[in-house]
């Protein structure tokens, strides 16, 4: 009986505090390109943010691609970035998307992300 008892008590922790499942980008959608910032500052799983950005993205969106786990800047990236989210339906135009998004540490502030096409897959160029 006591080990039941352990194993439900286990099983709710670890509901509580399971880690997230890590999202494949899927670059033919916007909306899961700047997705990705996002849960790499939930999760603190930067590997994917330096595939993010388009060669010639601004200097605040490659900012935001540069971030490592391990860096100086990965601290101000989560405070800014964890509580991100969309705000609304992508607006594309041809090779360009906007998405508009919230964030900041409240998740409050708005931003507008600019994304380019090249080759078929989406990359962020400006903020």
């Amino acid at each position: 009986m006591r080990a039941l008892v352990l194993i439900a008590a286990l099983a709710a922790c670890a509901e509580d505090v399971a880690d997230p499942i890590k999202p494949d980008v899927d670059y033919s959608d916007p909306k899961s390109v700047l997705g990705s910032v996002f849960w790499a500052a939930r999760s603190g799983d930067t590997t994917q943010l330096a595939g993010l950005c388009d060669a010639g993205a601004n200097q605040a969106a490659a900012r935001v691609c540069a971030v490592t786990a391990l860096g100086a800047d990965f601290e101000a990236f989560r405070k800014n970035f964890a509580r991100g989210r969309l705000n609304g339906e992508p607006r594309v135009t041809g090779d360009r998307a906007l998405l508009k998004f919230l964030y900041g540490p409240k998740g409050t502030d708005r931003e507008t992300m600019t994304l380019v096409r090249r080759d078929g897959r989406w990359y962020l160029q400006s903020f």
